[in-house]
């Protein structure tokens, strides 16, 4: 999502659509049938996807063949010789995803950067998400695509029946950072092990989606690079504001289209979307062996969390804008409690960091290249400070 003060001139956009474009008839599509939903699959890679919020017997098959397919070494042991795993979670915040970009590259700094058994992202963190991943070889890559890009190279404005803004060159940008080498890397370490998931929001269906991205670039389909890309479109893709993406799906052979956007609808910010039970997949695979503390959670929330007080305009677009972002703030902060209950549940250690509530923004475009450098530069530094991580959500 976008920041407060940009987000005003948003909300006059998306309010200047809706005036002309009320009466419009929209673009023809092929929607599976609301009865068939559940059955629909991507042709040739069936299992690379799960529906949020339950447990989906393939992925929680995935997550313990993926540690079966771990190289020895992979990963750290504890002295009892139980693995040590990390997993990272990026949240949304569209411009302030140079905030995650530059904790990484401060963290890879300080020596102290896990490898990741697993990494999700949504929105701007579904961009980081890759690079974050494959680890601190693409640390310049993040640095180039947060402090080198502005609102030109996402979008432009173009008011049309199901957006205000033509996202080609956002398109352009995934493509051009998302090439053939990065898939390769993706799909090497997914068979190492490791795994990489990324959030949409089903539009049709109310659902959140789980993309397992490692399985998308590993399963050598001649459209995969296509699909990996477009899903890290549609995480990113704010409705209203941006085109829907429509992902090519099939039920019983005849084919449909399903509309994703913007994964924040549903999440800020997610762990494994539940549909693992990470409890019962170690039990599977230590049986009763005591699993406590068998790994870290490291959450990167890309925006301010507590309470800044401002006063509003009495005027429309000013209230919409502050709304959606009250909205926002609340929304990652249930989800921060929320990874934080797995954590307790599952024995797993909770560190988060995020942007300081005291940073003032000061941007005047939505992707404004001088505030997305300065927001590199602050988590660059918090990134190698003592007090990188805190422990327990805010208010706690």
């Amino acid at each position: 999502m976008i920041c407060f003060r940009s987000r005003l001139k948003f909300s006059t956009f998306i309010v200047a659509a809706i005036l002309i474009f009320a009466g419009c008839s929209g673009l023809e599509r092929n929607p599976v049938p609301v009865d068939r939903m559940p059955e629909a699959v991507v042709a040739g890679m069936p299992n690379v996807r799960s529906w949020g919020g339950r447990v989906s017997p393939h992925s929680q098959a995935d997550i313990i063949q993926s540690v079966r397919d771990e190289p020895e070494g992979e990963f750290p042991r504890t002295a009892d010789g139980t693995i040590n795993y990390s997993a990272l979670a990026l949240s949304g915040g569209g411009a302030n995803g140079a905030f995650g970009a530059g904790f990484l590259y401060g963290w890879t700094k300080t020596g102290h950067r896990p490898k990741f058994k697993l990494v999700t992202g949504i929105s701007t963190g579904a961009l980081i998400a890759p690079f974050a991943f494959l680890g601190s070889d693409y640390d310049d890559t993040l640095r180039e695509m947060y402090t080198t890009m502005s609102t030109r190279n996402i979008f432009h404005i173009k008011l049309g029946s199901e957006a205000i803004a033509d996202t080609s060159p956002l398109i352009e940008q995934i493509e051009k950072y998302i090439d053939e080498s990065v898939l390769a890397d993706v799909a090497a370490a997914h068979s190492r092990g490791r795994r990489l998931y990324i959030g949409t929001t089903h539009l049709d269906a109310d659902r959140m989606v789980i993309w397992n991205m490692g399985a998308i670039a590993a399963s050598r389909q001649t459209d995969a690079p296509g699909l990996f890309r477009k899903v890290v479109l549609a995480s990113a893709s704010i409705p209203g504001a941006f085109p829907p993406v429509l992902i090519e799906v099939e039920v019983d052979g005849i084919q449909y289209d399903e509309m994703h956007v913007d994964g924040g609808l549903k999440a800020q910010v997610f762990l494994h979307g539940a549909v693992l039970n990470i409890k019962d997949a170690a039990k599977e695979l230590l049986g009763d062996k005591d699993v406590n503390r068998i790994g870290r959670i490291y959450v990167i929330r890309n925006g301010q969390v507590a309470p800044i007080p401002e006063a509003i305009p009495r005027k429309m677009t000013a209230i919409i804008g502050r709304t959606l972002s009250l909205m926002t703030k609340q929304a990652a902060l249930n989800d921060l409690y929320r990874i934080f209950t797995f954590t307790q549940r599952d024995g797993l250690s909770f560190n988060f960091a995020s942007i300081p509530d005291d940073f003032e923004m000061e941007n005047d475009e939505p992707f404004d290249r001088e505030e997305m450098k300065r927001l590199f530069e602050v988590g660059y530094e918090i990134a190698q400070s003592d007090d990188a991580w805190r422990k327990t959500p805010p208010g706690f």
